[in-house]
């Protein structure tokens, strides 16, 4: 009797520390947005209902990488590979802390890749070539915001131009 008390107590103080997260409910009232421009995206969006607790968000970008080949010869021609590339932004701090649970959302992600890969990676036609970054194409931005270490909302946006 006594161990199934105890048992159920905890789990009502797990609940208890889980229900400002578990049970929030965001509303946007602009956006969620995100533009596309070269090798970054942006996102924006007005968000409430994030009450007293800290919350955050992120914007990860993927995309790939185009790489020029060169031989020794300074004959160039295109890598036949697109790599795979990554990006994210800085982690933003909503401040809703001090909004009443509202916050700005405003987060710009910049894709990235090495300036210089393998030849084989790119696609060169033999070792005797190198590989040097030629452009970056942005597919698409996901956004994250998070509460408490847990994942409030995610989203991921197609870029339109691919």
């Amino acid at each position: 009797m006594r161990r199934s008390l105890v048992t159920a107590v905890a789990a009502l103080g797990v609940l208890a520390l889980m229900a400002p997260t578990a049970f929030a409910a965001i509303t946007f009232h602009a956006g969620p947005t995100v533009t596309f421009s070269g090798s970054t995206a942006t996102a924006s969006a007005n968000v409430s209902g994030l009450g007293t607790t800290p919350a955050f968000a992120q914007l990860t970008v993927n995309g790939f990488a185009l790489y020029v080949c060169a031989n020794k010869g300074g004959n160039e021609a295109p890598g036949q590979n697109p790599v795979p590339a990554t990006g994210a932004s800085p982690v933003q701090d909503l401040g809703n802390t001090a909004h009443n649970g509202r916050a700005t959302v405003d987060v710009t992600a910049t894709l990235t890749a090495p300036l210089t890969i393998s030849p084989q990676t790119a696609g060169c036609p033999n070792g005797n070539w190198t590989a040097t970054l030629d452009s970056l194409t942005v597919t698409s931005a996901t956004l994250t915001i998070t509460q408490g270490g847990v994942v409030i909302y995610e989203q991921t946006f197609d870029n339109p131009n691919n």
